[in-house]
């Protein structure tokens, strides 16, 4: 509950007004930024073929079609009342029917959120070791030392065991205990601004301090406008955004209700010019799109500073905490709560009510599942491939080990997610205008959001219609080789996008056979029961 004091009201609508924009804005803010930008495949500079004009509007039009959704997931949260959950599943229970809400937890339950939390775990290691330590070594001692002293296999189970322990860790911390948890969120929520402010400082000054360097506005070619490129730049851009929705929920501690409308809205357009600014900066820095490669061009290229470069590097890691502490708690709650609304069946036993304890183990069962299958599926992909060739800051040639990446399928599903996640919301977002018109659910309504609701509802059904189509068919299939693109590059990004079709349509297969039995059983030992 949001404490406020009553004695002074105007003061109190401010307060609550700059605490939820606050919260919004920490919320939705996360791992996207980092994860995403970049120029290979998955990456919003690769998706929008090196034009970063085309990015960047993206970005605008993606924070403006969030921005009209949250005023339907306002009014949809508003008549959620004291005492049941406000969760994804929740609303749909009640905007659409049963049948839905069931399926939606299972796919958050069985793939959405264990994905993401995997991939967190293996992200921040990857961040720790990859750009962080390994780099390190290969600028300050001229060689690859840290791969060639331990072996490819040795380093490669050294980052496999402590991504283990982070996932195992978290899930046993925050089914027995939830006060680290709430202060690892709160701490690194704030921390994580710090290097996102660096880069946005750091990015512009570099520019004006070296008008010369090579940057992704600056590099030679013709600039490549299309439907196909805007479309498919969406897609790491929806990720960035997919946590907007939760931060709808943030109302139901709100005493003013009137402020929660212009608070979210407001900070989702900060988030947006937020994001916009960060990706002009890295833009301005580097010429991959890369927020790491910007660090080192401020930092190890510019000042001869590799140490403090190193430092960053491991707060972005730190940060990621929050990924992994968020989604380990999100699992066992969100397997609870699906049980007491009866949308999920767990034994006689768990009809109605399940211990967080029992959660946490089923949803942790699930996540291992996926990690441990994932890592095995990616390692096997990339396990043969050439070393490269980085130069240091003085144009020295250095070999950087080839090592195989454990987190290559969940990184390519990771894109996935947001897409279903999206169509999701899609789907709400039409509960939500339809209830306009059939009164089913009573609500309290808000401000201009028919007008918002059939905006989002028209503008995300385009963009969703293209990008399933894109994801199953149109990138999979896509045999023409562009002009100027060698074979083994058409080739290496080829397979991704087979790899990213085909791994996103068996995601579907447990899923949806899940809910079948699902289905099956809540019929026979809840749902009939309780009609007699």
């Amino acid at each position: 509950m949001i404490k406020v004091n009553k004695a002074n009201k105007a003061r109190n609508k401010i307060f609550e007004f700059l605490t939820i924009f606050s919260m919004t804005f920490g919320l939705v803010v996360a791992s996207g930024i980092y994860l995403k930008n970049r120029n290979q495949y998955g990456g919003v500079l690769y998706e929008a073929q090196n034009n970063p004009w085309l990015a960047i509007m993206v970005w605008i039009f993606i924070g403006v079609v969030c921005t009209l959704m949250m005023v339907s997931f306002v009014e949809i949260t508003g008549a959620m009342k004291d005492g049941e959950h406000s969760t994804l599943q929740s609303w749909t229970k009640k905007f659409i029917n049963r049948k839905s809400a069931s399926w939606i937890a299972i796919f958050y339950v069985a793939f959405y959120m264990p994905a993401i939390g995997a991939l967190g775990s293996m992200f921040l290691i990857d961040i720790l070791f990859e750009q962080g330590i390994r780099l390190l070594i290969i600028e300050t001692q001229g060689k690859d030392q840290l791969v060639i002293a331990l072996g490819v296999p040795g380093y490669l189970a050294i980052k496999l065991i402590l991504s283990t322990i982070l996932l195992v860790g978290f899930q046993v911390m925050n089914a027995t205990t939830i006060k680290p948890g709430r202060w690892i969120q709160t701490i690194f929520t704030f921390v994580k601004f710090l290097p996102l402010i660096v880069v946005v400082i750091g990015g512009i000054v570099l520019y004006a301090t070296t008008p010369n360097m090579s940057n992704s506005f600056n590099k030679s070619g013709t600039l490549v406008w299309g439907a196909s490129s805007t479309f498919a730049t969406m897609v790491p851009i929806l990720f960035a955004f997919d946590a907007f929705m939760y931060a709808a929920t943030l109302q139901k501690d709100v005493e003013h209700r009137e402020v929660v409308a212009p608070a979210l809205l407001s900070a989702i357009l900060a988030v947006t010019i937020f994001y916009v600014l960060i990706t002009v900066a890295i833009f301005l820095g580097a010429d991959d799109g890369d927020i790491f490669k910007l660090f080192t061009n401020i930092f190890s290229n510019k000042l001869n500073a590799p140490w403090v470069t190193f430092i960053f590097k491991v707060i972005i890691a730190a940060t990621l905490l929050t990924m992994i502490n968020g989604y380990t708690t999100l699992i066992p709650k969100t397997v609870q709560s699906a049980v007491e609304e009866e949308l999920l069946y767990l034994g006689k036993k768990n009809v109605g009510k399940i211990t967080i304890i029992k959660a946490a183990i089923i949803g942790g069962t699930i996540l291992g599942a996926i990690y441990i299958t994932s890592i095995i599926a990616s390692i096997i992909i990339t396990a043969k491939g050439e070393s490269q060739v980085i130069f240091d800051r003085t144009g020295v040639g250095i070999e950087k080990l080839y090592v195989p990446n454990p987190m290559e399928v969940l990184d390519l599903i990771s894109s996935t997610t947001a897409v279903y996640a999206f169509a999701i919301y899609l789907v709400t977002n039409i509960a939500q205008v339809v209830n306009r018109f059939t009164n089913k659910v009573e609500i309290k309504k808000v401000k201009g959001g028919l007008v918002c609701g059939i905006l989002a509802s028209g503008l995300v059904s385009i963009v969703m219609a293209y990008l399933l189509y894109a994801t199953f068919i149109g990138k999979p299939f896509a045999l023409d080789r562009p002009k100027g693109v060698s074979a083994d590059d058409w080739w290496d990004n080829q397979r991704s996008a087979i790899i990213n079709g085909v791994a996103s349509i068996l995601v579907l297969v447990p899923i949806f056979t899940w809910w079948g039995i699902n289905e099956y059983q809540l019929k026979k030992h809840v749902l009939n029961k309780e009609a007699v």
